[in-house]
């Protein structure tokens, strides 16, 4: 993988998932549903529209994976998309799996408490060490 600087922020070296051609997936450190990610383009660009049509093409395959890992790990049953884009100004999305009943693992009871409402960012019972176990565990499985 290049040194991506733009996306320093997200600590990519110790949170990558997954990397695909055009995306790679990071584990959000402050999880609000269990298995909360994000999923960013490896190019710095500002807006959706200017990716390529190759770009654009695997995206589909990114959120495949994506989805059907925290189906198979967690039991999520829907899947929310942010893209805001507006403190970090590089094409990315916080992918959220939601969940119908309490999930517990790692040591949590995690709980979706907006379901079946769209999730909102708020505050997080995981710490850096559940977030490195997630994502081992999404790596691995």
């Amino acid at each position: 993988m290049n040194n991506y600087e733009f996306m320093n922020v997200f600590n990519l070296e110790k949170n990558l998932i997954k990397e695909f051609e055009h995306w790679v997936i990071l584990v959000r450190e402050e999880q609000v549903t269990l298995g909360d990610c994000l999923v960013i383009l490896k190019r710095e660009i500002q807006s959706f529209g200017e990716m390529t049509q190759a770009e654009g093409a695997e995206l589909g395959e990114v959120l495949r994976w994506y989805e059907n890992k925290c189906r198979d790990l967690y039991g999520a049953l829907k899947f929310n998309y942010i893209t805001a884009m507006m403190r970090d100004n590089f094409v990315h999305f916080h992918a959220f799996p939601r969940y119908a009943t309490v999930v517990n693992k790692y040591g949590i009871e995690w709980v979706d408490e907006k379901w079946p409402r769209v999730i909102q960012f708020g505050p997080s019972q995981c710490t850096p060490e559940v977030a490195l176990m997630i994502a081992t565990e999404m790596k691995e499985h």
